[in-house]
């Protein structure tokens, strides 16, 4: 043989020993990157999984603010029957029917007349409110 394929044959050992180091190095390589493949994979399905609770909490606030806006207009539609059915105010024999409108319109014209920082007699203003208090309930 030569002195060339003398040569080679001493680094032979030394090729075999960086292939083989190189495969172990290349194994834990394909290791890592099974193990960042799994945290991905976690991470993704966390993500989805919070993405899914936005979503349906979103849909349950949309959801709720249509109920609670019907409920609010139904509310006004009733206060506003309310307010302008009459109240019926008996006094002797008779009966009077007033609107709250009317009930309140009564009230400030009892307060002018009577109210004692106008020199009217407060005796005279409570009996007045309590009267109406009864109206308007």
């Amino acid at each position: 043989m030569t002195r060339a394929h003398d040569g080679l044959r001493q680094f032979a050992p030394t090729i075999e020993a960086d292939a083989s180091w190189l495969q172990r190095e290349l194994d834990e390589a394909h290791k890592t990157i099974r193990s960042l493949l799994r945290q991905i994979d976690k991470e993704q399905a966390r993500y989805q999984e919070i993405a899914r609770a936005y979503n349906l909490t979103v849909a349950n606030l949309v959801t709720i603010t249509h109920e609670n806006s019907a409920l609010e207009r139904e509310r006004d539609m009733w206060r506003a029957r309310a307010q302008s059915m009459p109240v019926p105010f008996q006094f002797g024999s008779g009966t009077l029917t007033l609107t709250p409108a009317e009930v309140s319109a009564i009230r400030k014209a009892i307060a002018r007349l009577h109210h004692p920082d106008t020199g009217g007699d407060s005796e005279r203003l409570k009996a007045w409110n309590a009267a109406l208090d009864t109206l308007e309930r």
